[in-house]
């Protein structure tokens, strides 16, 4: 009996929730703090124009007063994002160590219950293989990965929002080109999964010679 790969073909999001389960809290502050980066990320987009519309070159010259409070708004916005970004990289840090913390327990009960057969049957390295390279996985995939899409999918909707806002027009000729990329990355996609699985697989063999 062997330790086989990790089937990179099937994905549940059921099971992933139930890993973040008992973490709800954080999760939430992590989908939160995305949420106001990614909406103060096109703040500053929105007030150059009105910079330049209102402030630099208005009918009857420059209004430095609107200048200055536009200009102040900026920079305040600006050190907005990078606090709440900081905090978001901490938050999302231990969230990704709460839940590898808790796999990890589960992998080594689940193999603190097997039969002594099993390990006669199973190769070491392949055993540690599970436990130290594809459960370290998960912490990349929560720390990147997941926070990483979500930031991704608030910022396409605040910004196609400020497009919309700025050029309806450049906004629907910017659209005309996303099925290009959505068909390029589901390819790529594909085949960053085949080769994640070899990787997977090439490690454990690996750690079994070396074993």
């Amino acid at each position: 009996m062997t330790v086989d790969a990790p089937d990179t073909e099937h994905f549940s999001w059921g099971r992933v929730w139930e890993l973040f389960g008992a973490h709800r809290g954080t999760v939430l502050l992590v989908l939160g703090l995305v949420v106001a980066t990614s909406i103060l990320g096109v703040v500053n987009p929105l007030l150059i124009q009105r910079m330049f519309d209102d402030a630099l070159f208005p009918e009857g010259g420059p209004d430095i007063r609107l200048l200055v409070i536009l200009t102040t708004v900026m920079v305040v916005v600006t050190g907005l994002t990078a606090g709440l970004g900081v905090i978001q990289t901490k938050a999302t840090n231990d969230l990704g160590q709460g839940v590898l913390r808790e796999l990890r327990d589960r992998v080594y009960s689940h193999l603190q219950s097997l039969s002594l057969s099993f390990y006669a049957a199973t190769r070491t390295g392949e055993l540690q293989s599970r436990i130290s390279n594809d459960v370290g996985g998960v912490q990349t995939a929560v720390t990147t990965t997941l926070s990483s899409i979500l930031s991704n999918l608030v910022s396409v909707a605040a910004a196609l929002v400020a497009m919309f806002i700025l050029s309806w027009q450049l906004t629907l000729l910017s659209l005309a080109s996303v099925p290009f990329f959505i068909i390029a990355t589901r390819w790529v996609g594909r085949r960053r999964r085949a080769l994640t699985g070899e990787t997977q697989r090439a490690v454990a063999e690996m750690n079994v010679i070396t074993q």
